[in-house]
């Protein structure tokens, strides 16, 4: 989790309570099964990525519009 992730969540005790307690990877009955439905409804995959960038140090810079994320990636990593 990034520190902006853990002081957001540190500020908000509701918000981290309701996510450890959440089930992120379930699968609910849904219309379609669509990639967007399916990652509409699941946190942990990407929601309408709109951009990508690669930086000199070879970083993966990928933005998120519908849920306000940033995702880094860095070479060789198993984190991301």
């Amino acid at each position: 989790l990034s520190p902006w992730g853990e002081e957001f969540l540190g500020s908000n005790p509701d918000e981290r309570r309701a996510r450890s307690e959440a089930d992120l990877d379930s699968v609910v009955n849904l219309r379609s099964q669509t990639p967007h439905q399916i990652s509409s409804h699941i946190e942990k995959y990407f929601w309408s990525p709109i951009s990508i960038k690669l930086d000199e140090d070879e970083k993966i810079y990928v933005t998120e519009r519908n849920r306000h994320r940033l995702q880094v990636y860095r070479k060789n990593s198993t984190l991301g």
